[in-house]
C-alpha cells in the first residue's frame, strides 16, 4: 500500500520530487535515441497475474505459510514491473521502470566492441546483437530503422565492429554456409564409403 502510495506522488508531482526518488537522469532520454521493441504483457494476463497471486496470498495466510507469501507478495509486485531497451549517446541501455522509479543498467560506447543484426531471430523485426567482450544484448528494432541505428552507432563510436549487411546479404551468406557444410558431409561420407572399401 505504501509503496502504491509513493508511486502516485512520484508520477503525478515530478516537478516537485525530482531526482530524489529518481535512481537516473532523465535528461539522458531528451536527446537522440532510439528505442528497442520489448514484449509487454497484455492487461488481460496482469489481471490474472494480480487474482492468482492474491488466492496464493489468502490461502498461504490461511495456513500460515510465510514463505509462500512472501513469493505470493514478490510475484504480484511483478505486474508493476516494466523494462525499455534504448540506444542513445551515452551508450545502450537496459532500463527498468519498477512503480516509477528507474533504474538502468549502461553500457557506455567505449566498451562495447561489435554489433551485427540478425534478421531471423526476431522476425517481421531485426534482433541487434551489441557486444561487450564475450558478454551479448539483444535489442529489437523495427526492419525500416535498424540501418539508423547502425549509422547511429558508427558516429557514436568509429571503433566498434559494425557489421552492417542487408538482409539480402545475410540470407546469401548464410545459403553458403549451408553449401559448405553440405558439400563438407558428403565428402566425409565419401571418405567412409573408400576406407570401407579397402577394408
Amino acid at each position: 500500500m505504501i509503496i502504491c502510495i509513493i508511486s502516485c506522488i512520484i508520477n503525478a508531482y515530478p516537478e516537485i520530487t525530482g531526482y530524489a526518488f529518481y535512481l537516473y537522469d532523465i535528461r539522458v532520454f531528451e536527446m537522440e535515441q532510439y528505442k528497442g521493441i520489448v514484449k509487454t504483457r497484455t492487461p488481460e494476463r496482469k489481471i490474472m497475474l494480480v487474482v492468482v497471486t492474491g488466492i496464493i496470498l489468502f490461502l498461504s495466510y490461511q495456513m500460515r505459510n510465510y514463505l509462500y507469501m512472501i513469493m505470493a507478495v514478490v510475484m504480484m509486485t511483478a505486474v508493476f514491473y516494466t523494462k525499455e531497451h534504448i540506444v542513445d549517446k551515452k551508450g545502450v541501455h537496459i532500463v527498468y521502470n519498477f512503480f516509477g522509479i528507474k533504474i538502468p543498467y549502461t553500457w557506455t560506447w567505449d566498451v562495447i566492441t561489435i554489433v551485427r543484426p540478425d534478421y531471423t531471430k526476431a522476425k517481421p523485426n531485426v534482433l541487434l546483437e551489441i557486444a561487450k567482450d564475450v558478454t551479448i544484448r539483444g535489442f529489437v528494432f523495427k526492419k525500416s530503422e535498424v540501418q539508423d541505428v547502425m549509422d547511429f552507432i558508427k558516429r557514436m563510436n568509429p571503433n566498434i565492429q559494425v557489421e552492417d549487411f542487408t538482409e539480402e546479404e545475410a540470407a546469401r551468406a548464410e545459403e553458403e554456409r549451408k553449401a559448405k557444410m553440405a558439400y563438407a558431409m558428403q565428402r566425409k561420407k565419401a571418405e567412409k564409403k573408400q576406407k570401407n572399401k579397402k577394408k
